[in-house]
């Protein structure tokens, strides 16, 4: 390869990163503050319930999210002028989706038993699996995700220690805890604190990726 072909696929690398930290630096403030705000109606809403009463609730909050999330996608993308089924973004599927798949089946699968100790079993599952996507993409996401994504692995890798009993653990946490709450503190609670970040510093504008 010529001193000029190997400029050129610089470049064209530094042109798909660009394009990709630009996806998640729209992404990253405005919807964690709705995912947030969705997390503790869905909360609200699903507090008392478990079995499939307790995660229509999460899902429905899931699908607003989702479809605020496309939203900002979109915009973010026009305002570039790129497509918007853009290289960066299917990058991004491509990394989150065998997480997100593998961890809402499990999840699904002890929601049907529609027991109060299975709920929040699927609750740390859902949390576990969603850091562990946001992990997955840490290679092109800003630095502040990736600490995100080990914030929710890591609680939910503790919840599901708790709820096995690893060690003999007391469970101090999920004994006085429902499967609504643990979702509160981590889609709720951490989405609202990194969105308010996000969006009250000079981040996204100079975070690198």
């Amino acid at each position: 390869m010529t001193t000029r072909d190997e400029a050129a696929e610089q470049l064209r690398m530094i042109r798909s990163m660009m394009e990709r930290a630009t996806i998640f630096r729209a992404l990253s403030g405005e919807t964690a503050l709705m995912g947030g705000a969705a997390a503790l109606a869905a909360a609200w809403l699903s507090d008392g319930k478990v079995g499939w009463p307790w995660a229509n609730c999460w899902l429905i909050g899931l699908g607003l999210v989702v479809l605020f999330n496309l939203f900002q996608i979109l915009r973010a993308s026009s305002a570039h002028g790129r497509v918007f089924w853009s290289c960066g973004l299917r990058t991004a599927i491509r990394g989150v989706a065998p997480s997100i798949i593998t961890g809402g089946f499990l999840g699904l699968l002890f929601v049907r038993t529609g027991n109060a100790a299975n709920t929040q079993a699927a609750a740390a599952i859902w949390i576990l699996h969603y850091g562990i996507a946001l992990l997955a993409i840490r290679e092109f996401a800003p630095r502040s995700m990736v600490w995100l994504g080990w914030a929710f692995a890591t609680f939910g890798l503790y919840c599901l220690a708790e709820l096995t009993r690893v060690n003999s653990m007391p469970g101090l946490l999920t004994t006085h805890t429902s499967a609504s709450q643990l979702m509160a503190i981590a889609f709720g609670g951490f989405h609202l604190i990194y969105g308010g970040l996000i969006v009250t510093t000079k981040e996204r504008a100079q975070d690198p990726t």
